[in-house]
């Protein structure tokens, strides 16, 4: 069985079990996994149809799991369309027992899926579309096993996005242009997918009193909404503001009404608790499945409203760890000018060292605009960055489990290109599940 990631789109570690006795003797005694669609299967691989069930020139199958396969855990999953020649196929759309897993745009259409423990039947099912607006589906009623041996293998999970020197997105790279090391030491990918996966965003906007300046609050929110007008439609958020104390619903949504209503009652008034507010929302992804990121804005330093306190009961280094710990990518945006020569309480970092810090080493990126009317296409950006990513996942060949911090370093053999990704993660300890 593969040892590749949990589910379509947990970030960083997860597990994978792989089987070490008994699988034999229960895939002998299991009943084979049957092939089902819409429209009555033929032979011993998914039937194939047109629109509303019809034949058609869109065929799809699954070329694996094996129709014979037990499951246990992280799967691959890989699907072949074709059309008739006067056309192509724009996507690909894959189910779980009916929830939607994901949308690919391009071959190869391979992800790894969850599978789950425990016996049972899963139902997978792949809907192809052509440019011609024709399409074909397939279903994969697939069984898992249960089986009470087994060993683990973790695998780390990087998301990486690729741009040339002048900045635009590069989207057609393979598993064999990228190379991952950790620690120094080269690591072998055992899974590589180009195909965007619904993420969790929490949009982090300050609302210390300094955001009556200038407008910023206002085109602040003005940019938020037109985020949200630019993620794909199964992306959930979470709408957060701060000041002395953090304030929003911890509930993600994907009504973008609510969302926007969320972001309109966002209010400016008192101090800039900015560690706090990052270590609690972090906090509050780690029970989220899947991807997940923050987009976070500010204009000024840790602070309380009164002058020379700090704004938070958190330091800045709990804040980066337990975001490196929950694995959320950081997208920073300093606004304001100066933010170079504005230092924390410390005097030790600046503001923007430290949003560049957040941003850089979860995987993210940072945006310093000059002008306050620029934050509309600083936004969009970040909607193209998180559209725009390559998910890696290896075995790492250091085994220990000793809680320690590792660093990751992802490289792309093709030169002028530049690769943003984590900077490392830490280890399971010794008592981790």
């Amino acid at each position: 069985m593969p040892a590749l990631q949990r589910g379509l789109a947990p970030v960083g570690l997860f597990r994978a079990r792989l089987l070490r006795s008994a699988f034999a003797a229960a895939a002998a005694a299991a009943t084979a996994a049957t092939i089902a669609l819409t429209t009555p299967a033929t032979g011993g691989r998914a039937a194939e149809s047109g629109t509303a069930g019809a034949a058609g020139p869109v065929t799809v199958r699954f070329a694996e799991p094996a129709s014979s396969t037990l499951l246990q855990g992280p799967t691959r999953v890989t699907i072949e369309a074709a059309t008739s020649a006067d056309a192509r196929i724009v996507s690909v759309t894959l189910y779980a027992d009916d929830a939607l897993l994901t949308v690919m745009e391009r071959p190869p259409y391979t992800v790894t899926w969850d599978a789950g423990h425990g016996a049972g039947v899963r139902r997978l099912r792949a809907v192809a579309l052509d440019s011609a607006g024709r399409s074909g589906e397939a279903a994969l009623d697939v069984r898992r096993v249960q089986v009470g041996q087994y060993e683990e293998v973790r695998l780390v999970n990087v998301y990486a996005s690729v741009r040339d020197d002048r900045g635009r997105a590069v989207v057609d790279l393979g598993r064999d242009d990228f190379a991952v090391t950790e620690d120094g030491v080269p690591q072998t990918l055992t899974h590589f997918s180009s195909a965007r996966v619904p993420i969790t965003i929490a949009l982090l906007i300050d609302a210390s009193a300094s955001m009556r300046l200038q407008g910023r609050i206002e085109m602040a929110r003005k940019g938020a909404e037109e985020f949200v007008d630019e993620i794909e439609p199964e992306d959930r958020l979470l709408v957060f503001s701060f000041d002395d104390t953090l304030h929003g619903d911890a509930t993600p949504l994907t009504d973008r009404k609510a969302i926007r209503e969320r972001i309109r009652s966002i209010t400016p008034g008192g101090g800039t608790a900015l560690y706090d507010s990052v270590y609690a929302v972090a906090g509050m992804l780690q029970s989220v499945e899947g991807r997940r990121a923050m987009v976070l804005l500010s204009d000024g330093r840790d602070q309380a409203l009164v002058e020379n306190e700090p704004g938070s009961l958190r330091l800045f280094e709990e804040a980066l760890e337990r975001a490196h710990r929950v694995e959320m990518a950081i997208y920073a945006i300093g606004l304001g000018g100066h933010l170079d020569r504005e230092l924390d309480l410390a005097q030790s970092r600046s503001l923007k060292e430290i949003l560049g810090t957040l941003a850089r080493q979860t995987g993210g990126r940072s945006w310093f605009p000059s002008r306050v009317s620029d934050l509309g296409d600083v936004y969009r950006q970040v909607a193209d960055d998180l559209k725009r990513q390559y998910t890696l996942a290896y075995a790492s060949t250091n085994t220990r489990r000793d809680g320690r911090w590792r660093s990751l370093r992802v490289t792309v053999g093709k030169p002028g290109l530049v690769v943003r990704a984590r900077e490392g993660y830490y280890a399971p300890g010794p008592g981790a599940p």
